[in-house]
């Protein structure tokens, strides 16, 4: 555990996003697999008020809207990998916002397997609810995940605040925090890739 937890929070970046995106998509198939089999269909589709909204019958409107939509849970991994934690065992600091981003990939695995996207309408076997997740032509979702890992691996070592377990803690100042030039380069390739989602996404829905 403590070795993943080095390549969680490992000092290359590119090694962060991956370590994050394998440990969430594995996340993603156990959860659908079980949610598939113990919950009902539909189950969250209505669950968040957030979600209810309709996106735009102009395509690049649409994209607009979707993209802007998942700034703002950019802003809270970024916002929560301003914490990090340590336990007592551990000398990591694991960041905040990966919790964020782990919750973000169960709620995507719960809606694959129990078909709960919002603007789903029939159902179809869960063999191939998995198998579309893969055709990145209609379906956004894995890539929107990736462009997550992106920008929560690129702020991983952002913490100003670090606690331990057993109560100590230590903090920086806001203007100590500086991105290397590859993590400044995922950020961008994360922003670009949920640009990318929101765009598919929108053309998704059109085709509903």
């Amino acid at each position: 555990m403590e070795r993943l937890k080095k390549l969680m929070v490992s000092s290359n970046p590119w090694l962060r996003v991956i370590t994050i995106y394998l440990i969430g998509f594995l996340l993603l198939i156990i959860v659908a697999i079980t949610s598939n089999v113990l919950l009902p269909e539909g189950i969250i589709k209505n669950a968040n008020p957030l979600w209810n909204w309709s996106v735009s019958q102009n395509l690049l409107l649409g994209t607009l809207q979707i993209f802007c939509f998942n700034l703002i849970f950019d802003v809270v991994m970024v916002l929560a990998d301003l914490f990090a934690k340590c336990s007592r065992k551990s000398e990591c600091y694991l960041p905040t916002g990966y919790w964020c981003l782990f919750l973000m990939f169960i709620i995507f695995g719960v809606m694959i397997g129990t078909w709960s996207f919002q603007m789903a309408t029939t159902s179809m076997p869960f063999i191939d609810r998995m198998a579309r997740m893969f055709n990145t032509t209609e379906a956004s979702g894995l890539l929107e995940m990736l462009a997550f890992c992106c920008i929560a691996g690129a702020t991983a070592n952002i913490a100003i605040v670090k606690s331990k377990k057993d109560g100590s803690t230590t903090s920086s100042r806001v203007r100590d925090i500086h991105l290397s030039g590859s993590e400044i380069i995922i950020l961008i390739i994360g922003l670009c890739l949920q640009l990318t989602a929101a765009f598919i996404e929108t053309k998704s829905i059109h085709l509903i």
